[in-house]
């Protein structure tokens, strides 16, 4: 078993820089962008710092990859950064990979945290052997992490003060994307709660022990046939985790993923298989969606043995757990619990 390169843990006064691989979110939203900072500093007690390219508007971001490259490289090269979060999601991370010094940064490792677009770097850098975080970006998520006191405690646990065991807890409520943030009003907060559906066993009964690895569901689907994708060899004895963006993918288009997954033999050598909520779907679209996942990966494609948890809290609705890519972490489906085995920090 390859032993993950990890990053040090933060303390009050570490430096974070954030950046926009994606989206130029704080040129279009900066009151969103700087309550996000707010947050940060005030919540957490770090220092944040701007990379060159954070706020540039988002014609020259889009024509420019190259240029979120670079700050991402210079976050990684700084000696002065500890951490680096991203703004928020987008569409196009993807084309920044080819720009990323990638040694480079396997041989610096500092907390790295993003979701949605972000998926293609922390896929690839925990590919490639780094631990990297899947949880809230300065504008989505921690820009209104206080409407939720216990996932604010969960990211300082997470980051700060992580132990070598780890069970994940379900929340009683969330909610599913944001005002309009055209308005003043609208800055820091969240659509009305909603009771949270509990987290629902599909199918498994044994525990499961593997290594944390996933994303957004359509962003993963841009890497395929790249060689910023693992090798077959890389699924074996890997928890799985995916999540649907508010776009809401289509159910054939779902099928068709899962599919895929399974014709590259990833559900024959995983260890679990999990899902985050599926914002924007109706009750009876969330059942086809899981009659489509087990007839895929046990009718198909004879993984009958495969634990498969529904309607965890990660991906595009709020609190989100923070979920680090390239630790142990087993799947009991009994309670049905997510438990990490060992401190994805040094």
């Amino acid at each position: 078993m390859t032993v993950p390169v990890k990053p040090r843990r933060l303390k009050e006064g570490s430096v974070v820089a954030v950046i926009s691989p994606s989206l130029a979110g704080p040129y279009i939203f900066p009151k969103v962008y700087q309550h996000g900072v707010s947050v940060l500093r005030d919540e957490l007690g770090l220092e944040v710092v701007e990379m060159e390219h954070t706020r540039r508007p988002n014609y020259l971001m889009r024509l420019n990859p190259h240029l979120r490259g670079q700050d991402i490289n210079d976050a990684f090269m700084d000696p002065g950064i500890d951490a680096i979060i991203a703004t928020i999601g987008g569409d196009d991370s993807v084309r920044v990979l080819p720009h990323l010094r990638i040694q480079d940064i396997i041989e610096r490792p500092k907390v790295l945290m993003g979701f949605s677009d972000t998926t293609t770097l922390l896929t690839y850098l925990a590919y490639k052997g780094m631990v990297t975080f899947y949880g809230p970006t300065v504008m989505a998520g921690i820009s209104q992490i206080r409407h939720y006191p216990r996932s604010l405690e969960h990211l300082r646990e997470m980051l700060f003060h992580p132990s070598a065991e780890h069970t994940y807890r379900p929340s009683p409520s969330y909610s599913e994307g944001y005002p309009d943030w055209s308005l003043d009003s609208s800055v820091g907060s969240i659509s009305r709660k909603k009771r949270a559906p509990r987290w629902k066993v599909l199918q498994g009964e044994g525990r499961a022990e593997g290594t944390l690895f996933g994303g957004c569901i359509e962003v993963m689907e841009v890497l395929k046939g790249t060689r910023f994708w693992p090798p077959h060899t890389f699924w074996k004895d890997k928890v799985l985790f995916m999540e649907a963006t508010e776009q809401m993918t289509s159910l054939t288009r779902l099928k068709q993923i899962m599919r895929n997954y399974g014709t590259m033999e990833v559900f024959e050598n995983i260890s679990a298989l999990l899902f985050g909520r599926w914002r924007g779907y109706t009750s009876q679209q969330r059942r086809e969606v899981e009659r489509i996942i087990v007839r895929t990966v046990t009718e198909e494609f004879g993984r009958s043995d495969l634990p498969i948890i529904m309607n965890m809290d990660f991906g595009h609705t709020d609190p989100q757990m923070i979920l680090p890519l390239g630790v142990r972490a087993e799947v009991d489906p009994t309670g049905p619990t997510l438990t990490l085995k060992e401190s994805p920090l040094l």
